[in-house]
């Protein structure tokens, strides 16, 4: 099953069309249980849910948040960590609540337990209605790295070695990248409504390989060709290896 593309002229356009996905879905359910990530690609994103947000054409007040993953050994208070990112670019600017928001505590004791910890909210909460997903150069989506198996929940990853060197953009100098913590690929099946955002020239070979056969854990991407309701939103350059007609996007 080909997932739905929409193909945009820029990264702006893009990330408006990710943020109206995300308002739409708060108008048809404001106490939706939302997955979104952290990093460079859904910066514009949350640009535009703050700037909606602060003009009253979107509504926090009720929704969850989760997190989609974490690097372990670091907490919100670090630089580079996702908890740290999605604070600075969006929770602390739509005034979220403390219990609106589950993330991963990368500095747990025992990140096994907070894998259960995770996993147990999440179906409490009757599952995720929306996780919206970046891609790795290697085909990972959040940190299901390469290999991982399919019917995996939240989970502790080793970091593949693209991961760990791709990883210290976010820092001001070289960290340390061992370990992972993420929400697993069976939670990104079982959402209800799965987007993947990508940019750029250096993602054109990962969106056309993602939308590519054989689906296979080696290149994790390919799992969103199993979902029931995954969506790519991509920029133009980003897009510009896909082989389909103007039908199909």
């Amino acid at each position: 099953m080909i997932p739905k593309i929409s193909i945009y002229p820029d990264y702006e356009a893009m990330s408006l069309a990710a943020a109206d996905r995300v308002i739409a879905l708060l108008n048809h359910k404001p106490d939706a249980v939302i997955c979104l990530p952290s990093g460079s690609t859904p910066v514009g994103m949350f640009r535009e849910l703050v700037s909606a947000s602060q003009k009253g054409n979107a509504d926090f007040s009720r929704c969850i948040f989760v997190g989609l993953d974490e690097w372990v050994g670091l907490g919100g208070d670090d630089e580079g960590s996702g908890r740290y990112m999605i604070n600075r670019d969006f929770l602390k600017s739509v005034g979220l609540k403390d219990n609106q928001v589950i993330f991963f505590d990368g500095k747990a004791r025992d990140p096994y337990l907070e894998c259960e910890r995770i996993n147990k909210i999440v179906s409490e909460l009757g599952g995720l209605d929306l996780i919206v997903l970046g891609v790795g150069l290697n085909g990972h989506l959040a940190l299901n790295e390469p290999g991982t198996a399919w019917n995996t929940y939240a989970h502790v990853v080793e970091l593949d070695e693209v991961t760990k060197v791709t990883g210290q953009k976010y820092f001001s100098k070289t960290a340390v990248l061992e370990k992972g913590i993420t929400m697993g690929i069976r939670h990104i099946l079982e959402a209800k409504t799965a987007i993947l955002l990508a940019n750029g020239n250096q993602k054109a070979k990962v969106i056309q390989r993602a939308l590519s056969f054989p689906v296979t854990p080696a290149f994790p991407a390919t799992v969103l060709q199993n979902h029931l309701n995954a969506e790519f939103l991509l920029d133009r350059e980003a897009g510009s290896l896909i082989d389909w007609t103007s039908e199909n996007i």
